[in-house]
């Protein structure tokens, strides 16, 4: 177990994981978080990550504990455009137009450090090549970036354990690349981050892949599969919010499908997860009040096989947005609009420390308890009170 020097997790959590989803430059929301907990001496044992999750992650993961935070704000900084004309308390209209001419700028010119557009006439995007090469956009930016902000010796010592997730292009299989099973290389961080047809394919191995995002936008499944199984305190950051205002126009329209796309996801995989381990937990307990014959009967021995007795505890944030944002949110990474997302995230992040609602005992009956940030109602329901 990390040592979590002030950190307030329980003595019966044997396990601390981070998870971030995907989600372009929103992801500065997971790293306001992490400020957060990083400055109450969070340490987690795991960290997974999809797309810009991935690339949080990997900076997490492989950097020591006193560098983590600078090297995450390097790469913000890095990626963050400036806008002079952009500043808080301009009305919505002027500051979507803002945001507007920043998207657009970062279509046109690519981004600092990350991608830049490939050198092409439009009918040539349509000509066959190499596999590697149909995007619209040139990620090797991106690789001395990371060659820049993540120490790939330190990642693998298996100090903090790396999941990156990303799909398979022939097969469309998920497919995570572990630190404690690989060694994990700037190409296995960009290929979780390689969303077509912007971003070309990533070879790893000889085969080719595309960002995880595709199939499963939060990595969660890595962390609540993982055998064996140990209670687990899990921090999951969304950039999604499943709650949201009802659209009022075309572009409320997009931006409310999108964030319904990618949280549902989240919501569902919670959900199944939930269902299934508080199954297994059944199942142990049924298997304990057989009589002690019937314990030894081997097909009923097989059975219990299937149950366990862990708990996992998920903290889950999601971004909740702003009123001025439109569906083209993610790819504005104009450093006003990096601040805010990086400064609501750090707020939601000590609120949810300051509750440490994990500390609570959990009911014998719950293998999953879900927390949220704002949500103390489903809370207090998922314990089993009034």
């Amino acid at each position: 177990m990390t040592d979590i020097a002030g950190f307030p997790k329980g003595a019966h959590i044997q396990r601390i994981a981070l998870v971030l989803q995907g989600g372009g430059a929103l992801g500065a929301y997971q790293a306001g978080v992490y400020q957060a907990l990083h400055e109450k001496g969070f340490a987690p044992d795991w960290v997974a990550g999809t797309s810009i999750g991935a690339i949080n992650a990997a900076i997490i993961a492989g950097n020591a504990f006193e560098q983590r935070l600078a090297r995450l704000r390097g790469f913000w900084d890095t990626v963050a455009r400036d806008d002079p004309w952009n500043r808080p308390g301009l009305p919505k209209a002027v500051r979507q137009a803002c945001d507007a001419g920043g998207v657009a700028t970062t279509i046109l010119c690519g981004l600092p450090g990350m991608f830049v557009p490939r050198l092409q006439t439009p009918w040539q995007s349509f000509l066959p090549g190499v596999p590697e090469h149909p995007s619209y956009y040139d990620t090797a930016p991106l690789h001395d970036t990371l060659l820049r902000l993540v120490d790939f010796d330190y990642l693998n010592r298996h100090e903090v354990r790396l999941s990156l997730g990303a799909v398979h292009v022939k097969t469309a299989r998920v497919r995570y690349f572990d630190s404690l099973f690989q060694h994990i290389g700037p190409e296995h961080i960009m290929a979780s981050g390689a969303l077509p047809p912007s971003f070309p394919a990533v070879p790893v191995d000889g085969e080719l892949y595309w960002d995880g995002g595709i199939v499963s936008n939060t990595p969660l499944e890595v962390v609540l599969d993982d055998v064996p199984r140990v209670n687990t305190l899990c921090f999951m950051v969304d950039l999604f919010s499943p709650i949201g205002p009802e659209p009022a126009s075309i572009a409320d329209v997009y931006a409310r499908h999108k964030d319904i796309s990618y949280a549902n996801r989240s919501e569902r995989g919670i959900r199944d997860y939930e269902e299934k381990h508080n199954l297994r937990r059944a199942v142990r307990a049924l298997y304990k009040a057989l009589p002690e014959a019937q314990r030894h009967d081997p097909e009923l021995r097989r059975l219990a096989a299937l149950g366990c007795h862990t708990t996992m505890e998920i903290v889950h944030l999601s971004y909740g947005g702003k009123p001025w944002e439109t569906a083209t949110r993610d790819a504005d990474f104009s450093s006003l609009a990096i601040g805010e997302r990086w400064g609501q995230g750090y707020a939601d992040g000590l609120r949810v420390i300051e509750r440490a609602a994990w500390l609570e005992p959990v009911p014998e009956h719950a293998g999953v308890v879900v927390y949220g940030a704002h949500d103390e109602p489903v809370e207090r329901a998922r314990r089993g009170k009034p």
